[in-house]
């Protein structure tokens, strides 16, 4: 939960409550407790009013606390264990507070982490959540910075959308998005399954939030850093940020520097808007008024001029490109026009999420109808390209049971369906919580409590990865070929069938407004 921003292309902004709290992985935890403390060692049984955790191994530590993974011994689930040094922390007890609001949400259809209880153990505080595997930043990492596709690109935006939009609809800000706070719920059997993690500095709406300085930099939003009203459209600017980075194995704008952040912002958006830079508390850290004519009222300062005006000299920053429309020429291998289009439509998104003007930015609810993850545009190469069938399978760990449910308006499939096996309904976890439909569809290896693993913490190691198994039910239909199965043909039309209906419910979205 408490991961370091370990950014190869610069450092972590001293604003970010994470600096330098996080310290080497330990296989002890020692917690304070007033001027005396206890030791929490592996082996050790933590009890809550209705579970009891023994606790496996330590994973990290931050400023806060420890986290441990443990396995409820009443569930036989693992569970990541956060254990609090004190409950007297604003951090602390914001986040206790926004996991309570947050928890109303389905956590496997909402795409959040999925927060199982709070107790107190020797007085104190204990968070149980359900274990995940690592980080997006982490999985970096181990692919030595290589890019994602676009194809696998499209189900983590169009999960972390999802989140977002039932956040939007409780009235919660996340405000703290990065490549390190979205969570691989099992990458090995279920890849590219997210959820969002980390509300220690989630607020409501409602709160006053004007002029609080937030978000990482290089993924915070121009009225942030203006000193503008701020609302839950900087998760949209975080977001956008996020899937450039998935798209560059780079951050977008500098994460070390605020002056080239802005530089950035203003070289490759364009300049925010004379209002807002007008009402911008800060705006005149970094804009000087235009002496000479109204238009532009305000021009960026030069290094030199930032430096005379702060005392602080810009750091270097330096980019490839100058504009969005560029990124699309940074992959010259995709030479299929399908994947042109495809690059278009993505660039599209990214214009949408990074619109300097929060009142102007795509919401999440219209984001989620946007081309590039209804794959509307792919429609007519479905039966004929690769690509687009390679994009249509990575979109299936996306949870959309009523995707699956609705039939195209023609109603062509009815044939292929007569004869096949009743669908089988979600499963649930020890929470309660329906588990992937698309899961069930593509006969996808489970862990064994029936859900994808889950984990919440990020730490200076890698995450251990949960290799879950499949079920026995489903061991014994691959070994004897029941109808679950289903022989290859009807293996075929039933993906046919999927993809027809993907399709039928994005255009019907797309034009039935």
């Amino acid at each position: 939960m408490w991961h370091i921003w370990k950014n190869p292309f610069g450092k972590m902004p001293s604003s970010s409550r994470s600096a330098s709290c996080l310290t080497a992985d330990k296989k002890v935890a020692v917690v304070k407790k007033n001027s005396e403390g206890f030791v929490v060692q592996k082996s050790d049984i933590l009890c809550s009013n209705t579970s009891r955790y023994l606790i496996q191994d330590f994973t990290g530590e931050g400023c806060f606390g420890k986290v441990a993974k443990c396995v409820n011994l009443i569930t036989s689930q693992d569970v990541a264990l956060k254990i609090l040094k004190t409950e007297d922390s604003v951090v602390t007890k914001r986040e206790i507070k926004m996991l309570e609001v947050v928890s109303v949400l389905d956590p496997v259809k909402k795409n959040v982490v999925q927060f199982f209880e709070k107790f107190e153990h020797e007085g104190h505080t204990c968070l149980a959540f359900e274990m995940l595997d690592g980080s997006l930043f982490q999985l970096f990492k181990d692919r030595h910075w290589k890019p994602l596709s676009l194809s696998e690109i499209r189900p983590i935006a169009q999960q972390l959308l999802t989140a977002f939009d039932a956040l939007k609809g409780i009235g919660v800000v996340h405000s703290d998005l990065k490549p390190d706070n979205i969570m691989l719920a099992n990458h090995l059997h279920v890849p590219f399954r997210v959820k969002l993690i980390d509300f220690g500095v989630s607020f409501t709406t409602s709160e006053v939030t004007h002029g609080l300085v937030i978000q990482p930099l290089g993924y915070r939003a121009p009225e942030v850093t203006l000193g503008l009203p701020i609302s839950e459209a900087i998760d949209m600017w975080g977001l956008g940020c996020v899937l450039a980075f998935l798209y560059l194995a780079d951050n977008l704008f500098a994460t070390h520097c605020e002056y080239q952040t802005m530089r950035g912002i203003v070289e490759i958006l364009g300049q925010p808007a004379d209002h807002l830079l007008c009402a911008g508390n800060n705006t005149h850290k970094y804009f000087k008024l235009n002496q000479h004519w109204d238009n532009p009222k305000w021009w960026l300062k030069t290094p030199r001029e930032y430096q005379l005006d702060t005392g602080v000299a810009p750091k270097r920053w330096e980019r490839s490109f100058k504009s969005l429309d560029d990124l699309i020429t940074l992959h010259p291998e995709m030479q299929e026009s399908i994947q042109l289009e495809d690059q278009t439509a993505f660039m599209s998104l990214l214009k949408g999420l990074l619109h300097t003007d929060p009142e102007k930015r795509i919401t999440p609810e219209r984001a989620l109808k946007h081309p590039f993850i209804t794959m509307a545009h792919l429609v007519d190469e479905m039966d004929t390209s690769l690509y687009v069938d390679n994009s249509f399978d990575k979109m299936l760990v996306c949870p959309m049971d009523d995707l699956e449910e609705e039939l195209p308006p023609d109603g062509e499939d009815d044939e292929e369906t007569k004869g096949e096996a009743p669908s089988v309904p979600p499963r649930t976890n020890g929470a309660g919580s329906a588990t992937l439909r698309s899961c069930d569809i593509t006969n996808m290896p489970r862990s064994n409590d029936g859900a994808a693993a889950a984990g919440v913490v990020d730490t200076t190691g890698s995450a251990e990865e949960e290799s879950g198994a499949a079920s026995p039910a489903e061991e014994t239909s691959a070994a004897d070929g029941s109808p679950d199965e289903g022989p290859p043909v009807k293996d075929k039309k039933s993906r046919l069938k999927r993809i027809r209906k993907f399709f039928g419910r994005a255009i019907r979205t797309l034009f039935a407004q």
